[in-house]
């Protein structure tokens, strides 16, 4: 079977002995062969320092002083001033849909939703599965085709039906993998040159499709949130491997295994695969942007969807954390950080879960831009 990280890099450079796969970190450049380019230089800052305001009137006073603007919710800034690219530049490309279907589970949400929207700049096509209560404002709003009506209405139990319902759904008609996501993405994105610029294309979907596809043992991929990746730092690389993939994810229908719990089921669902020795692949050169959730500082949550009733109940971020906890004591921990509780996960125990390339896929030397042009938005 082939080695998807060979022991001699594509450019025939001579790659460093590993003794484990993940005990030294693979080379990048060895599995991200096929798939869009990527460069990340360092463009961290050389020094860095706080400055404390004891008044208002002092902050305002500084801003006026170095001729900037600066919000009360600002904690960092340049200087001098760095304009930002994201908002000026984009990637557009073809408008294609998927190989693998698209799966929204959605509640209260049919006239605000916004991961439809972003799918549609896209060219993606897509299905909205929505409690039978909710069936003919979500076809109003999107039209029948787009709509799924689930059997079943106000279970108590978030979006674990929902998402059950869908694996089932995917399975019945056959698809090898399907896609689940929320419906509060506001945009794809791809990061690469120190910038995450989105992206109006399916092709984006397309390459974690083929990544995926690659290897027999990927149960799970998907983009990371364009929040938590570094675009100033050179060790950035484009996946990381055996971590949560949530939100968005591609998953192998044939697997075992279904949604459970009330909370973190994407945690839960990736951390069951892990032990069982398969893979995820989480990408950090394709992303995703979430709109602002519960648990995320200055959020103001959309209405409808889990936000009004499951985390709704008392103290909730110490439920979801406790809760994974009790599904996975051995390696799960309830931590207080950052004014308030979290859950913290030692990923170390899956770093020599290997992906394994499937018999006669060969590594190339080539790079696919899949049709993706830089432009002005």
């Amino acid at each position: 079977m082939s080695d998807p990280f060979p022991a001699r890099r594509l450019a025939d450079e001579p790659a460093e002995i590993q003794s484990g796969l993940f005990d030294i970190a693979p080379d990048w450049h060895d599995y991200w062969w096929g798939m869009p380019s990527f460069s990340m230089g360092d463009a961290r800052p050389t020094k860095t320092i706080a400055v404390n305001f004891l008044t208002r009137a002092d902050f305002i006073a500084f801003c006026d002083k170095l001729g900037i603007r600066l919000s009360d919710k600002s904690d960092t800034m340049w200087w001098p001033t760095q304009e930002p690219l994201s908002g000026e530049f984009e990637y557009d490309g073809p408008k294609v849909s998927t190989r693998y279907p698209v799966c929204i589970p959605s509640k209260g949400r049919a006239d605000c939703q916004r991961t439809g929207r972003a799918l549609d700049a896209m060219g993606v096509d897509y299905k909205f599965f929505v409690e039978e209560t909710e069936y003919d404002a979500y076809c109003a709003a999107l039209g029948e085709a787009r709509v799924f009506r689930l059997p079943f209405y106000d279970l108590g139990l978030g979006s674990i039906p929902a998402r059950n319902e869908i694996w089932e759904w995917a399975a019945l008609h056959g698809h090898a993998r399907h896609w689940v996501m929320d419906d509060n993405i506001v945009s794809f994105a791809r990061c690469t040159m120190n910038r995450r610029l989105c992206v109006r294309s399916g092709m984006l979907f397309r390459a974690i499709e083929d990544f995926a596809d690659r290897y027999e043992n990927i149960a799970i991929a998907g983009p990371h949130h364009k929040g938590f990746v570094m675009d100033r730092d050179p060790s950035t690389t484009p996946v990381l491997w055996n971590s949560r993939v949530y939100s968005c994810m591609l998953i192998d229908t044939a697997l075992g295994h279904r949604w459970r719990g009330r909370y973190n089921e994407d945690t839960d669902l990736c951390l069951r695969i892990l032990k069982g020795g398969l893979c995820t692949a989480l990408f950090r050169a394709l992303l995703m942007d979430k709109g602002t959730t519960v648990g995320v500082r200055n959020a103001k949550p959309m209405p409808g969807g889990n936000h009004d009733s499951i985390y709704a109940e008392g103290d909730s971020r110490r439920a979801f954390a406790e809760s994974l906890r009790e599904q996975h004591p051995d390696i799960v921990e309830v931590v207080w950080k950052f004014n308030r509780w979290h859950h913290q996960v030692d990923y170390s125990a899956f770093r020599k879960n290997r992906p394994r390339l499937r018999p006669g896929v060969v590594p190339t030397r080539d790079e696919n831009e899949y049709g993706l042009e830089l432009r002005r938005a």
